[in-house]
């Protein structure tokens, strides 16, 4: 696990810099994205978006997957994950790409869907990049704290804590779903690399307990401290409790 402090102003600039790499390396990369507000928060989406439009960044071999979505919503609802891609990233990008993946949360078997995304996780031999940002409860995805985690692709029941988080994107509160469809621990840990962003102060318990405690499914960003190649990058303040600042 290695540990990159930038200002928070250049993490997306960062970011861009470990994918660049990545698709000169393998243009025909296998790209895990994720939600959230880090990636808007941080530009890291719109760093994307300007370098490829200046050439700097090539999607045309690529193909992007997220590892989760929403129960109950269908990717055209608004705050669809599916609808997140499409507004901050997809359709600003003009390179001509692969179609991108992400799981159907409205299916009508939940369990199929699952089977069906972990085939698809399979068929594309697992992802090349991971990107990740780190839930004040931990989750990575929506890989939820539970005593115990599947390995494939499964229906997640979502914190409460997430569920208050999310609210405000939503008319009543009642609307935020109660479940998700998330990827499982075999595909975190076959990703090959993991690029994880955690920044601002209220990230700096969290991050300490996920990278400097106990591994354990009650933190589930604890597991990556078992992955071979994961990149943590912070702020200074999501960083001042793990000894490196």
């Amino acid at each position: 696990m290695k540990f990159e402090i930038v200002a928070a102003s250049e993490i997306g600039a960062r970011v861009a810099d470990l994918l660049a790499e990545q698709l000169r390396q393998k243009p025909e990369s296998v790209l895990g994205m994720t939600t959230g507000s880090s990636p808007i928060k941080y530009g890291i989406f719109q760093e994307w978006i300007r370098r490829e439009a200046e050439g700097e960044l090539d999607f045309a071999h690529a193909t992007f997957i997220n590892p989760d979505e929403w129960v109950g919503i269908d990717s055209e609802h608004p705050e669809s994950f599916q609808a997140f891609m499409n507004e901050h990233l997809f359709r600003h990008l003009r390179t001509k790409r692969k179609p991108s993946h992400i799981p159907n949360g409205a299916a009508e078997n939940l369990l199929d869907e699952c089977s069906r995304f972990e085939q698809l996780l399979r068929e594309l031999q697992y992802v090349d990049w991971q990107l990740m940002g780190l839930g004040l409860n931990g989750h990575i995805a929506f890989i939820e704290p539970a005593d115990s985690i599947p390995a494939s692709t499964y229906v997640a029941d979502i914190d409460e804590e997430n569920q208050l988080t999310r609210s405000s994107h939503f008319r009543t509160p009642q609307e935020v779903p109660k479940q998700s469809i998330t990827i499982g621990l075999e595909a975190v840990m076959k990703a090959r690399s993991i690029v994880l962003v955690a920044a601002g102060e209220n990230k700096a318990d969290i991050v300490a307990t996920a990278f400097r405690g106990p591994i354990t499914t009650r933190v589930p960003a604890s597991l990556l401290q078992l992955h071979p190649n994961v990149t943590v990058i912070l702020d200074e303040g999501s960083a001042k409790r793990i000894g490196i600042v």
